[in-house]
């Protein structure tokens, strides 16, 4: 399954290190395969090849394959300066050919 990541950013607004920011939503919706089903775990942290911090309570199962799963109900969804934020496939089924996922930002 291809996993692909997109960043958008404005290049209005003063320069030098962005301020912490705080995750406000998290949408998701998977294509192809019979019934696909994938769950992830989003995270956060200084070190990405550590733990990290978990912005969830447990995997978020994605299943929708038209209007897309929103996640709200967030754990840990502050992210500090110089943070990494990752996404962690932790299980799929049905053969999903690929997830897209969109992160909101405050």
């Amino acid at each position: 399954m291809p996993l692909s990541w997109s960043q958008q950013a404005s290049l209005l607004g003063p320069p030098g290190p962005i301020a912490p920011l705080t995750i406000s939503r998290l949408d998701a919706v998977l294509t192809g395969g019979d019934s696909p089903s994938v769950s992830v775990v989003l995270g956060h942290g200084a070190d990405a090849s550590a733990a990290g911090t978990t912005v969830t309570t447990d995997p978020i199962a994605i299943t929708s394959t038209s209007t897309g799963t929103a996640i709200t109900s967030l754990l840990n969804p502050q992210v500090d300066e110089g943070h990494w934020l990752w996404l962690k496939i932790t299980a799929a089924s049905g053969s999903p050919a690929a997830l897209t996922v969109s992160v909101a930002l405050q």
